[in-house]
């Protein structure tokens, strides 16, 4: 299993990267679907601090600290700075379990900050990037990164021998370089991101509240439209997965998921159902 989704707006979202241990949100319900996973789960990142998408850390700091896993494995949720309704429910959080087996970090973060998720010559790292909800709520999307090497661009056109007698040469340090590799890229609530921000990703989660741009009532949700415009620009390799539905489109999607099918994008489209729990491989 590699994605987890759970997306019904106005109630709840979230999603678990399970390659890397991570929660994208965390609306209510999660560590209730998530049963022993929840003790997987390692970093946190949330997009913004309405209840639907932070609602259940009630529930998973809570089953983490008494349920039948590993209750001393740190946990750590990282916000957008000076979002106050998360830091509401820290306080709130920090009151009520004062005695936590586990150690539990809160870490805000800024337009353009990395977190380490792990070292070696693979590492990665989560980065985060602006978007826009709502006028009032500070609001983050994050990229998960990976740091790869490849040949320099003056070696590239050798063949398997001629490489081989560089490397013998000059060492293979030399004649290559590092390069960041977007693997995952979520957007949380917001209007359409710049495609900037998450280009050449290989996987893209972006939200389309609106499948219909007629049913816009503001300019706080996408479009699926503008979700794929972004995929688009930003060229997205490999899927793109549309989430926080409205729920009124709930008996359509087959309607609309035929019509993806024709469409010539070069990467997957995924409609995220409304209200159920999806696993994606």
């Amino acid at each position: 299993m590699k994605l987890l989704f759970y997306s019904k707006g106005l109630y709840s979202t979230w999603l678990y990267y399970a390659p890397d241990r991570i929660a994208f949100d965390a609306g209510e319900g999660m560590s209730t679907i998530l049963g022993n996973k929840a003790f997987a789960i390692q970093h946190v990142f949330l997009s913004h601090g309405h209840a639907d998408h932070i609602s259940g850390l009630i529930g998973l700091i809570n089953i983490r600290n008494s349920g039948m896993g590993d209750t001393e494995k740190p946990l750590h949720i990282y916000y957008p700075e000076g979002n106050w309704r998360v830091v509401e429910l820290m306080t709130y959080i920090s009151k009520t379990n004062p005695n936590l087996s586990y150690d539990l970090f809160w870490t805000p973060l800024k337009v353009g900050e990395r977190v380490q998720l792990f070292e070696g010559q693979h590492g990665r790292y989560a980065e985060t990037f602006s978007t826009h909800h709502t006028k009032s709520e500070i609001s983050l999307g994050y990229n998960i990164i990976e740091t790869r090497r490849r040949l320099k661009g003056e070696y590239q056109g050798l063949n398997e021998v001629e490489i081989h007698n560089v490397v013998k040469k000059e060492g293979r340090e030399a004649i290559t370089e590092t390069y960041p590799q977007k693997l995952f890229s979520y957007s949380g609530d917001c209007m359409p991101i710049d495609p900037e921000d998450v280009k050449d990703t290989e996987i893209l989660c972006h939200e389309a509240t609106f499948l219909d741009e007629a049913d816009r009532e503001n300019q706080t949700h996408s479009t699926l439209l503008e979700a794929i415009d972004v995929a688009q620009k930003a060229h997205v390799k490999r899927e793109l997965y549309i989430f926080h539905l409205s729920s009124r489109y709930r008996t359509e999607l087959q309607k609309y998921e035929s019509e993806l099918a024709k469409l010539s994008v070069g990467f997957k489209i995924f409609l995220v159902p409304p209200g159920k729990i999806c696993r994606y491989e």
